[in-house]
Protein backbone atom coordinates (compact mmCIF):
# COMPACT_ATOMS: atom_id res chain seq x y z
CA UNK A 1 0.00 0.00 0.00
CA UNK A 2 1.02 3.50 -0.81
CA UNK A 3 1.24 5.80 2.13
CA UNK A 4 0.80 9.30 1.84
CA UNK A 5 3.68 11.47 2.41
CA UNK A 6 4.27 13.48 5.12
CA UNK A 7 4.40 17.28 4.95
CA UNK A 8 8.11 17.90 6.11
CA UNK A 9 9.89 21.32 7.48
CA UNK A 10 13.15 23.29 8.07
CA UNK A 11 13.05 23.43 11.80
CA UNK A 12 16.38 24.25 13.19
CA UNK A 13 18.74 21.65 12.47
CA UNK A 14 16.69 18.79 11.56
CA UNK A 15 13.27 18.37 9.66
CA UNK A 16 10.25 17.65 10.85
CA UNK A 17 6.67 16.99 10.12
CA UNK A 18 3.03 16.88 12.32
CA UNK A 19 0.48 14.46 10.76
CA UNK A 20 -2.23 15.86 13.49
CA UNK A 21 -1.46 19.47 12.83
CA UNK A 22 0.66 22.66 15.05
CA UNK A 23 -2.26 21.65 17.93
CA UNK A 24 0.11 18.32 18.49
CA UNK A 25 3.43 19.52 18.43
CA UNK A 26 4.48 16.18 20.19
CA UNK A 27 3.18 13.82 18.34
CA UNK A 28 5.52 13.93 14.88
CA UNK A 29 7.96 12.66 12.61
CA UNK A 30 11.51 14.16 12.66
CA UNK A 31 14.62 13.45 10.84
CA UNK A 32 18.03 15.24 11.55
CA UNK A 33 21.79 14.98 10.10
CA UNK A 34 23.32 13.25 13.52
CA UNK A 35 27.36 13.15 11.98
CA UNK A 36 29.51 11.98 9.43
CA UNK A 37 31.32 9.01 8.96
CA UNK A 38 33.96 7.42 6.91
CA UNK A 39 32.86 4.90 4.01
CA UNK A 40 36.26 3.27 2.50
CA UNK A 41 37.81 6.62 0.53
CA UNK A 42 35.01 8.56 1.28
CA UNK A 43 35.39 11.29 4.01
CA UNK A 44 32.37 12.93 5.71
CA UNK A 45 29.84 10.76 4.37
CA UNK A 46 26.07 12.39 6.23
CA UNK A 47 24.41 9.95 8.90
CA UNK A 48 20.80 10.72 9.54
CA UNK A 49 18.65 9.34 12.19
CA UNK A 50 14.81 9.61 12.07
CA UNK A 51 12.06 9.36 14.48
CA UNK A 52 8.52 8.98 15.11
CA UNK A 53 6.72 9.61 18.34
CA UNK A 54 3.08 9.96 20.01
CA UNK A 55 3.81 10.09 23.37
CA UNK A 56 1.73 6.87 25.33
CA UNK A 57 1.50 5.35 21.78
CA UNK A 58 5.07 4.80 20.08
CA UNK A 59 7.93 6.23 20.16
CA UNK A 60 10.55 4.47 17.17
CA UNK A 61 13.44 5.99 15.87
CA UNK A 62 17.12 4.30 13.71
CA UNK A 63 19.53 5.45 11.80
CA UNK A 64 19.39 5.79 7.82
CA UNK A 65 21.68 6.20 4.71
CA UNK A 66 20.78 9.24 3.28
CA UNK A 67 17.86 11.95 4.00
CA UNK A 68 15.55 10.75 1.53
CA UNK A 69 16.05 6.99 3.03
CA UNK A 70 15.10 8.90 6.66
CA UNK A 71 12.33 10.70 5.72
CA UNK A 72 10.88 7.18 3.64
CA UNK A 73 11.53 5.25 6.78
CA UNK A 74 9.89 7.89 8.97
CA UNK A 75 6.75 8.03 6.76
CA UNK A 76 6.24 4.79 6.65
CA UNK A 77 6.86 4.12 10.19
CA UNK A 78 4.79 6.83 10.95
CA UNK A 79 1.79 5.08 9.31
CA UNK A 80 2.65 1.76 10.11
CA UNK A 81 2.22 2.57 13.71
CA UNK A 82 -1.00 4.87 13.38
CA UNK A 83 -2.60 1.64 11.96
CA UNK A 84 -1.83 -0.19 15.06
CA UNK A 85 -4.52 -0.19 18.14
CA UNK A 86 -3.09 2.59 21.01
CA UNK A 87 -2.65 0.98 24.28
CA UNK A 88 -5.19 0.14 26.74
CA UNK A 89 -5.30 2.86 29.74
CA UNK A 90 -6.14 -0.19 32.22
CA UNK A 91 -5.08 1.86 35.34
CA UNK A 92 -7.59 4.67 33.85
CA UNK A 93 -9.89 2.00 33.29
CA UNK A 94 -9.73 0.15 36.53
CA UNK A 95 -9.90 4.26 38.07
CA UNK A 96 -13.38 4.80 36.21
CA UNK A 97 -14.70 1.69 37.23
CA UNK A 98 -13.85 2.61 41.17
CA UNK A 99 -14.82 5.90 40.69
CA UNK A 100 -18.22 5.23 39.48
CA UNK A 101 -19.01 1.99 41.80
CA UNK A 102 -20.91 4.18 43.87
CA UNK A 103 -23.18 5.63 41.30
CA UNK A 104 -23.18 3.24 38.00
CA UNK A 105 -22.72 -0.81 37.70
CA UNK A 106 -19.64 -1.88 36.24
CA UNK A 107 -19.52 -2.52 32.54
CA UNK A 108 -20.85 -5.31 31.36
CA UNK A 109 -17.82 -6.93 29.62
CA UNK A 110 -16.19 -6.87 32.90
CA UNK A 111 -16.07 -10.19 33.50
CA UNK A 112 -14.60 -11.14 30.30
CA UNK A 113 -11.53 -8.98 31.32
CA UNK A 114 -7.96 -11.32 32.28
CA UNK A 115 -7.68 -12.61 35.59
CA UNK A 116 -5.01 -10.39 36.66
CA UNK A 117 -7.21 -6.70 35.32
CA UNK A 118 -9.91 -8.46 37.66
CA UNK A 119 -7.54 -8.94 40.62
CA UNK A 120 -6.02 -5.37 40.35
CA UNK A 121 -9.64 -4.06 40.27
CA UNK A 122 -9.88 -6.08 43.35
CA UNK A 123 -7.00 -5.28 45.33
CA UNK A 124 -7.34 -1.53 44.61
CA UNK A 125 -10.81 -1.80 46.06
CA UNK A 126 -9.64 -3.68 48.78
CA UNK A 127 -7.24 -0.71 49.30
CA UNK A 128 -9.73 2.52 49.11
CA UNK A 129 -11.99 0.33 51.43
CA UNK A 130 -10.32 -1.49 54.00
CA UNK A 131 -11.76 0.46 56.74
CA UNK A 132 -15.12 -0.16 55.74
CA UNK A 133 -14.32 -3.76 55.22
CA UNK A 134 -13.16 -3.96 58.56
CA UNK A 135 -16.11 -2.42 60.03
CA UNK A 136 -18.32 -4.36 57.93
CA UNK A 137 -20.01 -1.19 56.44
CA UNK A 138 -18.72 -1.89 53.04
CA UNK A 139 -21.46 0.21 50.57
CA UNK A 140 -23.82 -3.03 48.78
CA UNK A 141 -22.82 -1.64 45.14
CA UNK A 142 -18.89 -2.06 46.30
CA UNK A 143 -20.02 -5.35 48.30
CA UNK A 144 -21.96 -6.47 45.34
CA UNK A 145 -18.89 -6.15 43.10
CA UNK A 146 -16.05 -7.27 45.39
CA UNK A 147 -18.75 -10.57 45.60
CA UNK A 148 -18.32 -10.86 41.66
CA UNK A 149 -15.48 -10.59 41.39
CA UNK A 150 -14.24 -13.07 44.42
CA UNK A 151 -16.54 -15.29 42.73
CA UNK A 152 -15.44 -15.41 38.83
CA UNK A 153 -11.82 -15.45 39.92
CA UNK A 154 -12.69 -18.45 42.26
CA UNK A 155 -14.62 -20.15 39.04
CA UNK A 156 -11.40 -19.43 36.88
CA UNK A 157 -9.24 -21.23 39.85
CA UNK A 158 -11.41 -24.24 40.12
CA UNK A 159 -11.32 -24.31 35.86
CA UNK A 160 -7.88 -24.74 36.33
CA UNK A 161 -7.22 -21.63 33.83
CA UNK A 162 -3.43 -21.33 33.87
CA UNK A 163 -3.65 -17.50 33.29
CA UNK A 164 -5.54 -17.27 36.36
CA UNK A 165 -2.83 -18.46 38.87
CA UNK A 166 -2.17 -15.55 40.84
CA UNK A 167 2.10 -15.39 40.57
CA UNK A 168 1.94 -12.47 43.63
CA UNK A 169 0.28 -15.70 45.75
CA UNK A 170 2.21 -18.25 48.04
CA UNK A 171 1.62 -20.90 49.99
CA UNK A 172 3.49 -22.19 53.03
CA UNK A 173 2.37 -26.00 52.17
Amino acid sequence: MQVPRLKWSKDGNRFVAYPMGPLHRDRYAQISLIGTMSVGDRIGVPRWRWSVRWPGWFNIDAPADDKQQAADMATEAWWHEVMQPPPRDVDGEIDMIIARALVMPPPNSLMNESAGYLRQLQRRLTLLYEPELKSETLPPQVKSLMASLSAELYARRLAGDAEDVDPGRWSMT
